[in-house]
């Protein structure tokens, strides 16, 4: 097992006790041989997904698999890229008929629905419980719009929440209770029944931390996110000197000017990784910083639950960031030859991901070799076909005289995952060390060479 994991392994157990089993069965319907996984979040506020157990459908398309469970926890079950979701809930089981019809090849793998299932689950009704309260939550909303956002009278929303509390919290397991609460909770939040405040010291100042309740987390996130803007704790430029400085000290003095949260150094911290989180991306601030104050969160926090959404988030942020490592593969061309991404170290490459219904990829595979030839080949190109089809990729090269890689992914599906490609045509150039120059390009029509320029330009200048 390599560090990372071993890493999240040893804090998880500690966390949580001792895993129980739980057994998962189902079919697909006629799906033979595809894989079928479990995807849990490593932590419920960096949403780090790692698929906890995976296996292959038969030849009927049913499948079987047992996975360890600690605590109720949100889950994904996964039918190849389509993911529908449900609560994964210690020695219970699980019979999942998933559905066929959502499941196409036409558009990107996030256009499609949702995974379609029914599931029959022996788990104390909390996969029951939590659906009809939705349900229940989401038709009040949809029906009472006006009342809750724009109404000053909020009797509809304390008598609905009055109604919700005694449905679903008397004689109701723990984590249906905490769902209910911080969803009716975040109902209260936003029609203004309570504010900020209120909320703060109701439902998160010297409160347990449920790391473990989905729902508690969302808000909490949603909560600070706009917390911090409209309580005027420290003004913007403040808080981009705190992140950009080399005190870790500095944005700790930010957040201990807001009197409830200096009175609590858990949910304070917490807070604070959301905030660098958030910015990691902004313009402003510098990268470096933000992964070295949450390395010193995962080094050096009085609370290990934190350390664990601290090493989590700095995985999470450096997804197919510049100059993290880009995802390896291994795949194969029309003659069956395996190719690997390793094959091209010490070379620019452009990543070029298709699809055999894709009517535009043949105009751009022109404007790509153009481009290829006018930066005197400085760079090489795989073209990367997803599924097992690639005839019409490989004929059309042939054509033109083309002879950069064309691979079919075929059974490699996850690779597509890997790459979080959301649409075809999709383009992501790699530096000669194997890392992520910059994705995603935008497409060859669009300004894509001048890009690639500077680019690999930024890369040798600094190698």
């Amino acid at each position: 097992m390599n560090k990372v994991g071993t890493l999240i392994l040893l804090i998880t157990l500690s966390l949580t006790g001792l895993s129980q089993n739980t057994t998962i069965t189902g079919t697909t319907n006629g799906q033979p041989e595809k894989l079928i996984r479990i995807i849990c979040y490593a932590d419920e506020f960096s949403n780090l997904e790692h698929t906890i157990a995976e296996t292959q459908t038969n030849s009927f398309g049913e499948f079987s698999l047992n996975v360890e469970v600690s605590q109720t926890k949100f889950a994904y079950i996964a039918l190849g890229l389509d993911k529908g979701e449900f609560y994964l809930t210690p020695k219970a089981d699980y019979y999942f008929n998933i559905l066929t019809d959502t499941l196409s090849d036409k558009g990107s793998i996030f256009d499609r629905l949702p995974l379609n299932f029914t599931v029959k689950a022996n788990d104390k009704g909390i996969q029951q419980d939590i659906g009809d309260f939705n349900i229940d939550y989401n038709d009040f909303v949809y029906n009472n719009f006006k009342s809750i956002y724009k109404s000053r009278d909020k009797s509809v929303v304390m008598q609905f929440v009055t109604y919700m509390q005694s449905k679903y919290t008397n004689d109701k397991p723990g984590y249906v209770k905490n769902y209910v609460q911080y969803t009716l909770a975040q109902l209260l939040w936003l029609s203004k029944k309570q504010n900020n405040r209120l909320i703060l010291i109701n439902y998160f100042i010297n409160q347990p931390v449920l790391y473990n309740n989905i729902q508690y987390a969302d808000f909490f996130k949603e909560f600070f996110k706009s917390y911090f803007t409209t309580e005027k704790t420290f003004t913007y430029e403040e808080l981009i000197l705190a992140i950009n400085s080399s005190k870790s000290i500095q944005l700790d003095t930010l957040l201990e000017r807001d009197e409830q949260l200096a009175l609590d150094n858990r949910v304070r911290e917490i807070a604070k990784m959301l905030l660098l989180s958030k910015n990691y991306y902004n313009r402003d601030v510098n990268k470096t910083q933000v992964i070295s104050k949450l390395e010193n969160i995962e080094q050096s926090s009085a609370f290990s639950e934190n350390k664990l959404v601290a090493h989590n988030f700095i995985i999470k942020i450096q997804e197919l960031q510049n100059g993290s490592l880009a995802p390896s593969f291994t795949l194969t061309n029309a003659n069956n030859d395996s190719i690997s991404l390793n094959d091209f170290n010490g070379k620019f490459v452009l990543l070029s991901f298709v699809k055999q219904d894709c009517k535009i990829c043949n105009f751009h595979m022109q404007l790509l070799n153009d481009i290829k030839k006018q930066n005197g080949n400085e760079f090489d190109i795989i073209t990367i076909v997803a599924g097992d089809k690639l005839d019409k990729f490989v004929d059309f090269a042939q054509s033109k005289g083309w002879k950069w890689p064309i691979l079919k992914s075929g059974d490699n599906i996850l690779l597509l995952e890997d790459y979080n490609i959301r649409a075809y045509p999709s383009y992501i150039l790699i530096n000669p060390d194997g890392t992520i120059a910059y994705a995603h390009l935008p497409m060859p029509n669009e300004n894509m060479e001048l890009y690639i320029q500077r680019f690999m330009n930024s890369y040798n200048s600094t190698h």
